[in-house]
């Protein structure tokens, strides 16, 4: 690592040869490890996403098909318990817990009992940005991520307005390109990890407390949690999470749908994207859209390609109501708003890309967030009358708590761009270096 900082040439043939090196693995399906398990089981699906997130080379199958079948008869005597892990024809774990896996394929791995510079929390497009900088300007940092770098963006099947990349990419090599900079700079990552709180010590150090009981010392924390969408309050939804019902359209839920129709509800342009990618698949993909002009709240360019695709069909003025299913997703209430009348589809996948919520439930008063739980910094904060600390203004992007920042999509007033969440995860580092006092 030392090696590739210092020189500038094998630094960029390093970086070039691994790009690639990942690349022909996802193009030529290498295997890696196997996972088996259901195709409408949460559990599967949580190991096979943790998997995609973090680079884990595998390939799934299905015990209830042909091939996972002959596959789980081969591994010996049963019963199993689902999902499992395998390599070639030998069991590695059944069911095992994400934070097992994560130590065993060196995904979460020992946290000194040092005192960090700067601990990231998140690794979405403002944690993968802030790590960059922060590591490649000498500071000690540590990003921690509840699943894997990427974030809300992460699960983007495709970003054709980002700077400095005109035939687009997903989201999830924007993030792997962002964590291997990040990497390459002696960044260190960990997950999974649960934060619990963000605490102040004494000494203007933080503790930052995670679930598991372990806690790390730290002088500055930079908040990037970003947000998720918001689940909706109909019938049947809540019960069959993860078994037809989805917050993300990426090829590992894609491959969970066959031939029958998929719904899309949303208008923005995550849910555009998932239109797009979904119809390669899949020939009968409805976008659910609430209000009356897709413009509105999509990019004009997608919401152009939306519309001229004869697999896609935008439905305005519509909502989901309920559905419907037993182990798995069966069938969809849609009620066409305009004419008060409900119809009831067949389904495989009904795909959420509504709102915008903050993930900050782990924070407690200390840090000041407004009514919808996103961050108050800077400025705004001091507005409010919730900066309590004399001697000096806060930095633009610091929070109630000194020495903890905010950045990107959990930060108040921020727009919701990729490109901007980049840009404020290195502002973050700026403000972290007046903080510490080390910016010339």
């Amino acid at each position: 690592r030392k090696l590739v900082v210092r020189s500038a040439a094998i630094g960029e043939k390093w970086m070039e040869a691994l790009l690639r090196r990942t690349e022909l693995i996802n193009s030529r399906g290498v295997e890696g490890v196997r996972v088996i398990g259901g195709h409408a089981d949460p559990a599967t699906l949580e190991l096979r996403e943790f998997f995609y997130r973090n680079g884990v080379a595998h390939r799934w199958f299905d015990p209830d098909e042909p091939a996972g079948a002959q596959l789980v008869a081969a591994l010996g005597a049963g019963p199993f318990r689902f999902p499992l892990i395998a390599r070639m024809n030998r069991v590695l774990a059944q069911n095992p817990a994400l934070e097992k896996v994560a130590e065993c394929t060196g995904i979460h791995r020992a946290i000194p009992d040092d005192v960090f510079d700067t601990v990231i929390i998140g690794c979405g497009p403002a944690g993968l940005g802030a790590a960059v900088y922060a590591a490649s300007e000498g500071l000690r940092t540590l990003a921690l991520d509840r699943v894997g770098p990427g974030g809300q963006a992460g699960a983007s099947s495709r970003i054709e307005n980002y700077a400095g990349f005109p035939a687009g990419l997903t989201g999830h090599e924007l993030a792997m390109r962002s964590y291997l900079q990040a990497l390459k700079f002696g960044a260190q990552f960990s997950a999974p990890c649960d934060i619990s709180a963000v605490r102040c010590l004494p000494g203007e150090l933080h503790r930052v407390e995670m679930s598991d009981g372990s806690a790390i010392r730290t002088k500055t924390v930079i908040i990037a949690t970003g947000v998720s969408y918001r689940s909706l309050d109909v019938r049947g939804l809540r019960s069959l999470r993860g078994a037809g019902v989805y917050f993300a359209a990426t090829q590992v839920e894609a491959t969970l749908c066959d031939c029958r129709p998929v719904h899309i509800i949303g208008a923005g342009n995550s849910a555009g994207q998932a239109a797009m990618f979904l119809s390669t698949q899949n020939e009968n993909v409805n976008l659910i859209v609430r209000g009356g002009d897709l413009r509105k709240s999509m990019s004009s360019y997608l919401s152009e390609r939306v519309e001229a695709n004869p697999r896609v069909r935008v439905r305005l003025h519509s909502e989901l109501r309920a559905i419907e299913g037993t182990r798995e997703l069966e069938r969809v209430h849609i009620e066409n708003t305009a004419t008060g009348e409900t119809s009831i589809e067949e389904s495989c996948g009904v795909f959420v890309f509504i709102g915008a919520k903050p993930c900050t439930d782990f924070l407690d008063g200390s840090v000041h967030k407004d009514g919808k739980g996103f961050i108050i910094t800077g400025a705004e904060l001091v507005a409010s009358g919730k900066w309590n600390h004399t001697g000096r203004v806060p930095c633009s992007l610091e929070t109630s708590c000194a020495g903890v920042f905010a950045a990107g999509d959990c930060r108040a007033y921020t727009p919701k761009r990729v490109a901007f969440s980049v840009g404020d995860g290195a502002y973050a580092v700026s403000c972290v270096h007046d903080y510490l006092g080390t910016y010339s």
